[in-house]
C-alpha cells in the first residue's frame, strides 16, 4: 500500500507539473495571437481543463494526504509530504480565486464583445499560471524528495 500511495501521488503530481509546464511552452508565443485567435484558443483549452482539473487536483490532494499519514517515514519525509499537500491547497485556492474568474471572463467573450483591454486579461492569466507552475514544481519536488528519503532508509 505504501508504494502505491507514493507512486500514485508522484504520478498525479507529475501530471499536474507537466500540464503546468506545457502551458508555459504552449503559450511562449501567445502574444503573436490576435484577440480572436487568443479567445478561441483559451475558450477551447478552458473547456477541457474545467472538466479535468478539479477531479485530478482533488484526487492528488487525497493521495498526498494518505501518503503523509500512511506511507512516508516520520520526520523530514512526512514534513515534505505535508508541505506538498499545503502547496496543492494553495494552488487550488489561488486557481479558484484568480484563474477561474479570468477563465469565466474569457468564456463570456464573443468575436464582437472582446474588450479592448483583452491583452491585460491574457497577461494576468499568464502571470498567475507562472505562479501555479512554481507551486506545482515545488509540490512535485517535495514529494520526490519524501519518497527518496523514505525508500533509502
Amino acid at each position: 500500500m505504501d508504494i502505491f500511495l507514493m507512486a500514485a501521488s508522484l504520478a498525479l503530481a507529475g501530471i499536474i507539473a507537466g500540464i503546468y509546464v506545457s502551458g508555459v511552452i504552449h503559450d511562449f508565443r501567445i502574444s503573436d495571437l490576435t484577440a480572436g485567435q487568443y479567445m478561441a484558443m483559451h475558450q477551447m483549452r478552458d473547456r477541457t481543463f474545467t472538466r479535468v482539473m478539479p477531479s485530478v487536483r482533488l484526487t492528488t490532494l487525497v493521495l498526498i494526504a494518505a501518503m503523509a499519514m500512511f506511507a512516508v517515514d516520520a520526520g523530514l519525509p512526512r514534513i515534505l509530504t505535508i508541505v506538498a499537500a499545503a502547496l496543492v491547497v494553495i494552488d487550488i485556492g489561488f486557481t479558484v480565486s484568480r484563474q477561474v474568474p479570468l477563465n469565466k471572463q474569457v468564456q463570456s467573450w464573443t468575436p464582437v464583445t472582446i474588450p479592448d483591454d483583452w491583452a491585460q486579461t491574457r497577461d494576468s492569466w499568464a502571470a498567475n499560471h507562472n505562479l501555479r507552475l512554481v507551486l506545482g514544481l515545488a509540490e512535485y519536488a517535495c514529494l520526490f524528495a519524501a519518497v527518496i528519503l523514505t525508500l533509502s532508509r
